[in-house]
């Protein structure tokens, strides 16, 4: 267990391996007992990777190991939070919020094994709201568009072009006109965390800069991103 001093006081930390579902109610065990109570769980873990990067289409154990880093652990860390989370004495409840994509929607054939991950984990968040709508437990999720992390910054190296122009070009497709950033994904998780959502559940609440409004894809710029694309 990690401990440091934080804002407010002192941060604990336990490590846990997402692509090991089978271990995360030791996890939360352990966080229970450092912090004498769970009143939230989030779930905003990834694989190390992101888009290109590591994952490969024509292998089972890509789609395996996102199903159990970006499913079925998140499912499993709410499962062993539950006696914890509905006894919370915060208004409205314990809360879960499961970070996910709007890639869900989006048919990007080189992200196959990250798309149909976040598609599931769009059905599980659904499915435990339902489950624990009695039990004094509200469960919503963020689909997530695009934001600028430093793995886009690794794409744009690995696409050998400058992080500059590379998050212009993803930038250029937003309704928004711009990429979102870590803070805007962290707003969303706020809000769906607290009393002012209480009257929410299930919900999927996309951060995506109007994304949703317009295919961005089928921009040619982004088309010829894509091998399988019109290059011309």
């Amino acid at each position: 267990m990690i401990q440091q001093e934080g804002v407010n006081g002192k941060v604990f930390g336990v490590l846990g391996d997402l692509k090991k579902p089978e271990t995360m109610a030791e996890v939360v065990d352990k966080a229970n007992t450092a912090m004498g109570g769970i009143d939230i769980l989030v779930c905003s873990g990834g694989n190390g990777y992101s888009e290109y990067l590591g994952l490969d289409v024509k292998d089972p154990e890509s789609y395996r190991m996102m199903q159990d880093v970006a499913v079925l652990s998140p499912m499993f860390l709410a499962e062993a939070a539950f006696p914890f989370l509905s006894k919370s004495t915060n208004k409205n409840g314990g809360t879960v919020v499961v970070v996910g994509s709007v890639s869900a929607n989006v048919a990007w054939p080189n992200t196959a094994p990250h798309n149909f991950a976040m598609a599931s984990k769009n059905t599980m968040t659904q499915t435990l709201a339902f489950k624990y709508r009695n039990d004094n437990i509200r469960v919503n999720g963020v689909q997530a568009g695009v934001i600028h992390t430093g793995a886009l910054d690794v794409m744009a190296v690995k696409k050998n072009r400058s992080v500059e122009s590379y998050a212009a070009l993803r930038a250029s497709a937003q309704p928004l006109g711009r990429c979102g950033t870590p803070e805007d994904v962290a707003n969303a998780v706020v809000y769906l965390a607290s009393p002012a959502s209480g009257f929410t559940t299930g919900e999927l609440l996309r951060v995506d800069g109007g994304l949703h409004l317009s295919n961005w894809w089928n921009q040619q710029t982004m088309l010829n991103e894509y091998k399988g694309g019109d290059t011309k």
